[in-house]
């Protein structure tokens, strides 16, 4: 009976029934097979109803979670693909119900009898959920029954005796990381922990990983003994149909149709029958005698190669991590990134697999293996890694030869335009934010090193493990190892371009704006920490229009490119200044500013400009704090509450001093002070706002007086004077300049708030600075009073 379901296959037109004379050969083989004769009966009553009335009893019976039905109703010899259908379930029935061989057997023990268990637990959840509930499992079922399957896993280890002890301790491996993983997505789904969830769903890779898990323990259930080979077919049979199914439904349902063939849903109600099937038999198995079973198979020890010259050996172990280590370097843990066709014609779980592959390559992976291969020097172990570095080298060549050129990169060179890719549609994109330099989704791209050299170094390294530990123990000689693996690895460094595909970070302009500012615990403007030569250089390209060719290009070329311009602006060569000029459209004599941060020469010219300039306007300063300083000094006519002789010259940046107060009830918005200003030219008052027109080109020196009492008007010796009525609402009168220059003393009288009048002296000195002089008393009235009208300069 263990044989069946290869003769169904080798035989389908004939349909193999249990029968009562092999029940006798199971502990509950005539119930199994009156319950499989049964169902199959029933079956094959269904498809005469179904051909006379109504199918819709046949299609609940094969599929339970079947809804629409096929596109028509079966008529004819299309009732015949249901019935086999219907009779493979009842084979599968067979098989599930029947138990362990009948007769005297060894009681199982320990850890065999609690795996068995455990199956036969396993085979009920996912008959109750899987075949005869039609509603999802909760969260919590799923938990427990996740459990159950690390307890398989943990089971499995100590009952696979039969098999090698790497493969033993690898399925114990994956099927813990597969186990942690489902429980932890489920856990974190139910309490809301989006991004814990991602991780964990990553870490699944849309049931990749599982399905990795599965083929292990179904390989090491081949290898250990205890199971038949139909359970082992099952096991596979079981891993191979959902992979079928997809295709099938591709092929025959046309899209907008709600409905399936009878075909396809025969098939895919047979689909379902092989995971039952090698869960009850791999647990009917563990009870019965080894009759039938796969006997396990005594490997002789393996036979391990001499280590040889040890230069070599060191060689192919540390050649694949050298152009890893080049590109951590630059902060790159990616082998290929976003770029050539390898990852874009990837599904959502490929596409992961592939990401970590990146990864792991990128960090330094196929060294390790390499080295594992030098230890170890089996034939089998030397090959398999032989042939991953040779593919891994060929996905590099084809990645560099398929990634095209952006006319935008490197300052013409032509670098590959990268672009991230999506794990499914709408879902997640494959590689975080900061691999891309500019806009998301394309554009520059913060790239390790070329995959040539990725691939030359595993073509190397590949070779001399190969002639090394991959033939027969024949003695060779190590220098012709050498010379035909250097040989061979210059054969795709031919094709590595000039300026290679070399990326690395790129500081955008927003970027360096971020850098220069900074901000205090409040939020306010503090110094920014001053930046270093390489990064100033790169922002001031960035936030100028001085190399406009190269303002697209990575930092690491940008800064290579003006080390050069650095050079043409020393040796300071007619005719080589000529040629850049023609090449790029660049003229290095008018960069001295842009280049200064990395270059010594230009920085001392740039340094010497700089120093001219602050004594220039350190000469200038002087002369005016001269002409100040000769001005006649006012003598007030009666004794004044303040004085104060401004000491520094006043120049307002544009041409006014204002005093500004606000209060609660005030608005010096209001009023419109500038308009009124323009009426007298010199001086004008709202309530809460003070203005003095002075001339923006020249310097004015200034004295403040406040007074108890009105002061006597002076006209003498003055060009111009005004005086206004002024309201202080905060008892504060500071003049100052209104763009952030010279702030004069308090005109207010001992802080009194109220009404002022402000007499405004305004006069033209021999020197062209300009004299100002201002009063302010306490007094009433808004009246504009004109002492002396504008006298022409």
């Amino acid at each position: 009976m263990g044989d069946l379901f290869g003769k169904f296959l080798l035989f389908p037109g004939k349909v193999h029934v249990p029968s009562f004379r092999s029940g006798r050969r199971y502990r509950f083989g005539r119930p199994a097979a009156f319950v499989a004769i049964g169902y199959m009966l029933t079956v094959l009553v269904a498809a005469v109803i179904a051909l006379t009335d109504d199918d819709r009893f046949l299609w609940r019976l094969l599929f339970s979670d079947y809804r629409s039905g096929p596109r028509e109703d079966p008529t004819g010899w299309s009732v015949l693909l249901p019935v086999l259908a219907g009779g493979a379930q009842g084979w599968a029935l067979w098989q599930i119900l029947r138990g362990r061989v009948a007769g005297d057997r060894a009681r199982p023990r320990g850890a065999v009898r609690w795996l068995r268990w455990a199956l036969y637990a396993n085979l009920v959840l996912h008959l109750l959920f899987y075949r005869f509930l039609d509603y999802p499992d909760a969260w919590w079922v799923n938990v427990c029954w996740s459990l159950l399957e690390l307890a398989l896993v943990l089971l499995f280890h100590r009952v696979l005796t039969g098999v090698s002890r790497p493969l033993r301790f690898t399925v114990l491996a994956a099927g813990t990381f597969v186990m942690i993983a489902s429980i932890g997505a489920q856990v974190t789904g139910a309490l809301g922990l989006d991004a814990a969830g991602e991780m964990f769903g990553h870490a699944l890779l849309d049931g990749t990983s599982w399905t990795l898990w599965t083929v292990l323990l179904i390989v090491a259930q081949a290898r250990d003994g205890r199971w038949g080979r139909t359970t082992v077919w099952a096991g596979v049979a079981s891993l191979a149909m959902p992979l079928l199914i997809p295709s099938l439904l591709l092929g025959f349902h046309s899209p907008g149709e709600d409905s399936y063939p009878a075909l396809v849903i025969s098939i895919w109600a047979v689909s379902h029958i092989f995971t039952p099937v090698w869960l009850a038999r791999s647990a009917h198995d563990l009870a019965g005698p080894d009759v039938g079973a796969v006997p396990g198979r005594r490997r002789p020890a393996p036979v391990r190669a001499p280590l040889g010259w040890w230069p070599l050996p060191v060689i192919a172990a540390v050649l694949p991590l050298l152009p890893a280590l080049v590109g951590l370097d630059r902060g790159v843990p990616f082998w290929i990134g976003p770029r050539g066709v390898v990852g874009e014609h990837l599904s959502e779980s490929p596409a992961q697999l592939w990401l970590y592959a990146d990864f792991l390559v990128g960090i330094g992976g196929l060294a390790l293996l390499a080295l594992v291969v030098v230890v170890r020097r089996t034939r089998r172990l030397a090959w398999v890694t032989v042939c991953t570095l040779l593919l891994a080298a060929v996905v590099g060549v084809v990645t560099a030869l398929t990634t095209p050129p952006d006319p935008e990169y490197a300052i013409g060179s032509g670098g590959p335009v990268v672009r991230n890719i999506s794990l499914g549609y709408g879902g997640p994109e494959m590689y975080p934010d900061w691999v891309f330099a500019s806009e998301a989704g394309g554009g520059s791209g913060f790239l390790g090193i070329s995959p040539l050299w990725h691939s030359a170094a595993f073509a190397v390294s590949a070779l001399i493990l190969l002639f090394r530990y991959g033939w027969s123990p024949a003695r060779r000689s190590p220098y012709r190892t050498a010379a035909l693996a250097v040989t061979v690895s210059i054969l795709p460094l031919c094709l590595l371009p000039a300026a290679d595909q070399s990326r690395g970070p790129f500081t955008s302009k927003e970027e360096c704006e971020r850098l220069r500012s900074a901000s205090g615990p409040y939020g306010e403007d503090v110094a920014a920490a001053p930046l270093g030569p390489e990064p100033a250089f790169v922002c001031e390209v960035r936030e100028s229009t001085a190399l406009p060719g190269a303002r697209d290009a990575p930092d690491l070329a940008l800064v290579a490119y003006g080390r050069r311009l650095c050079g043409v602006y020393t040796r300071d060569d007619p005719a080589e200044i000529a040629r850049v000029r023609s090449a790029g459209d660049v003229d290095v004599r008018d960069l001295t500013y842009t280049i200064d941060e990395i270059c010594p020469s230009a920085a001392a010219v740039a340094k010497a400009g700089s120093d001219a300039d602050e004594r220039e306007m350190r000469e200038w300063e002087e002369e005016r704090q001269r002409m100040c300083d000769a001005a006649l000094r006012h003598r007030p006519r009666i004794r004044p509450d303040s004085v104060t002789v401004v000491k520094e010259p006043v120049w307002p940046e544009n041409g006014t001093l204002e005093a500004y107060e606000e209060t609660a009830g005030s608005d010096p918005l209001e009023g419109r002070p500038y308009e009124l200003l323009e009426r007298n030219g010199l001086v004008a008052a709202v309530p809460g706002r003070l203005v003095i027109d002075v001339h923006a080109d020249a310097v004015a020196c200034v004295t403040t007086e406040t007074y108890t009492r009105r002061p006597p008007v002076e006209t003498r010796g003055w060009h111009h004077v005004v005086e206004v009525g002024y309201r202080s609402p905060g008892g504060e009168i500071v003049l100052s300049d209104p763009m952030g220059g010279s702030t004069l003393p308090d005109l207010a009288l001992r802080g009194r708030s109220g009404d002022y009048r402000i007499r405004v002296h305004h006069a033209w000195l021999p020197s062209g600075a300009q004299r100002l002089l201002i009063m302010a008393y306490p007094g009433r009235g808004d009246d504009v009073v004109i002492h002396r009208k504008r006298i022409a300069r």
